[in-house]
């Protein structure tokens, strides 16, 4: 397979995206998830363009996902084998590595191991990275790291060879039934239902992966003020306009598309070196810090009351969560590489 160029566009969206899921676990502290709501000390803000900041991160992965996988396989034979042992050697190993190091700390700090009688069958989910989205659907797991997106794009990764034959093929209609399947499945509502919930958040979001698929293949004709305009557009009619009624997930792709769209046009805008450091640096350690953030957000922020904590000590302490985790982040990248040998 020809090896091809990064594209600077595509890294910054993954860089922004970082960005947004750090605040994300952060500001859980803040809004209702992991204690009182406390609007005003939450970084930056919670609901940007009328959608939960979660979202908006999520969104913009998933597209960014599709986007890099149509731009480095498109018009290119798949092996199926060594794709899914490329990918799988991608994602386990790191995994695997936090996993351990959270595992440890855990049984250091709580002088013992205890599975609060879950069964350990549960473990299965842990082995396979699937725990985190196990336990968003609300099933019981052994989750300590990584988020619930981890195991939704490895279940995409496993079918992506069909996506692939199908868009290349037929891309006006693949892209059509996906849209038909994600409006369906998004739409329909069982919140106590947990194999419903895994569905909305497995195939009810590849859709959003193929969107992005479609935003890589046409991102030339995109590139233009009229993209700008009406995404623009879009993002204005969706932070003051009231779709309370409108499934979130719903929410989230058109506005990460929107979004997408945006930092697709003024990416060149953005090539300054500084910044072009910075991105390179968080899209090098962007799977690590994905794995382990959340974990150490909560770590570092139980030692506080965050009753007492003031709007600029919720700066400082997320700052000092960032410190943490950037180079624990290293510290698993480089064992990772260590251990499989990889230069």
């Amino acid at each position: 397979m020809i090896k091809k160029e990064r594209l600077y566009t595509l890294d910054l969206i993954r860089a922004i995206a970082v960005i947004l899921i750090l605040i994300t676990h952060y500001n859980a502290n803040f809004i209702g998830f992991n204690g009182p709501v406390q609007l005003d000390k939450v970084v930056l803000t919670a609901f940007p363009f009328n959608i939960y900041i979660g979202d908006l991160g999520v969104g913009l992965f998933l597209l960014i996902s599709g986007a890099s996988m149509y731009y480095v396989y498109a018009n290119q034979k798949l092996n199926l084998a060594n794709f899914s042992k490329k990918r799988l050697l991608n994602i386990l190993p790191m995994f695997y590595i936090a996993y351990a190091l959270a595992f440890l700390y855990n049984f250091w700090m709580n002088k013992g191991f205890s599975h609060d009688g879950i069964s350990l069958k549960w473990g299965l989910s842990t082995i396979f990275g699937f725990d985190s989205l196990m336990q968003t659907a609300g099933f019981p797991s052994f989750m300590l790291v990584g988020e619930w997106f981890l195991g939704m794009i490895m279940m995409v990764y496993l079918v992506f060879p069909l996506l692939k034959v199908c868009f290349e093929k037929q891309t006006g209609l693949t892209l059509l039934i996906s849209s038909i399947i994600f409006l369906v499945v998004q739409s329909v509502q069982y919140p106590e239902n947990k194999i419903w919930t895994l569905v909305q958040l497995t195939i009810g979001l590849i859709p959003v992966f193929v969107f992005g698929m479609f935003l890589q293949k046409y991102a030339k004709a995109l590139n233009n003020i009229v993209s700008i305009g009406l995404s623009v557009f879009v993002l204005i009619v969706v932070s003051f306009g009231k779709f309370g009624d409108v499934p979130s997930k719903i929410m989230m792709a058109i506005v990460s598309v929107a979004v997408f769209v945006i930092l697709t046009n003024v990416a060149k805008y953005l090539e300054q070196k500084s910044i072009k450091r910075c991105v390179t640096w968080l899209v090098k350690y962007a799977y690590p810090i994905f794995l382990i953030h959340h974990f150490v957000i909560n770590q570092v922020v139980k030692h506080f009351d965050l009753l007492m904590v003031g709007k600029l000590d919720s700066y400082i302490l997320f700052v000092l969560c960032l410190s943490i985790i950037f180079p624990i982040s290293v510290l698993v990248y480089r064992l990772e590489r260590m251990i499989l040998n990889v230069k």
